[in-house]
């Protein structure tokens, strides 16, 4: 008996068994490439979302913004100073504290003595110190500024400066007088006067810490807690460093802005 072999190897069922092992195949393909593109653009979005933003450089053809940007920098400088050493920028009559020497806004030598208040202008004092601070700075600022506008191919005059800083409610003002004049051939643009304006509550402050001043000199003391009670946007604290000196520091507590200043009043002689 002679058998026929069938020689056709693709039945129907044959086709439908082999694309059901080939699809399974391809959409594993599909999904890991899917997968893969996620991971990737996941990648990418942290890069994006943790990178550090990027310094911007101010457009030396707005005079305006440049010396406005370059000057909140040296007055923000000069507040970080002076609210950390009571005021001066270079303390003289000081006590050491944590590392700082801190100006005495009210000092007596004297035992038993109440303190004699040394900064009775201290908002007048304060403006003065800012002032000397950034002066020199915003004259390297101008000059940075006419160094970048020449090699913008402009001719630039500069005039002398005046200025001057004002301390007000929750900010800090700085006035710039000064002639600045450049030059291409195409235009000519003037400036006479360029002002800064940056919010702080140093002014507030300073307030509080002459109230504290005129206390401590009249009755040798000032109830921090009372104060805090009536005035509750601050924080007070009063620290003894171990001698007769107190340090007094005040917080802002919506911007956590702080100013530090020493006190000599009334001091006991050591033993008591």
């Amino acid at each position: 008996m002679k058998y026929k072999i069938n020689k056709k190897t693709n039945s129907r069922s044959d086709i439908l068994f082999n694309n059901n092992l080939v699809m399974p195949k391809r959409s594993q393909v599909t999904i890991f490439i899917i997968l893969a593109l996620i991971l990737v653009v996941g990648i990418v979005l942290i890069f994006v979302l943790i990178k550090k933003p990027e310094i911007q450089i101010e457009d030396v053809e707005n005079p305006q913004t440049y010396i406005e940007s370059c000057t909140h920098d040296a007055v923000e400088e000069a507040i970080d100073i002076l609210s950390e050493q009571g005021g001066d920028i270079s303390p003289k009559g000081s006590t050491m504290f944590r590392g700082k020497n801190i100006t005495y806004l009210c000092y007596n030598a004297n035992y038993y003595a109440p303190c004699i208040n040394q900064r009775p202008l201290l908002i007048e004092h304060i403006q003065d110190e800012i002032t000397n601070y950034i002066t020199p700075k915003v004259e390297n600022c101008f000059q940075s500024l006419k160094k970048e506008l020449e090699k913008k191919n402009y001719i630039v005059e500069i005039g002398e400066m005046e200025l001057k800083t004002e301390l007000q409610t929750e900010q800090v003002s700085v006035n710039i007088n000064r002639d600045f004049k450049m030059s291409n051939r195409d235009t000519t643009r003037e400036f006479k006067n360029f002002k800064m304006n940056l919010v702080h509550p140093i002014y507030e402050m300073l307030k509080v810490a002459m109230k504290i001043t005129n206390q401590e000199a009249e009755f040798c003391n000032f109830d921090i807690l009372s104060f805090m009670i009536f005035y509750p946007e601050y924080d007070l604290d009063k620290f003894r460093p171990g001698n007769s000196d107190v340090i007094y520091q005040i917080r802002d507590k919506t911007t956590n802005q702080e100013f530090k200043f020493a006190i000599r009043s009334c001091a006991l002689p050591p033993g008591f």
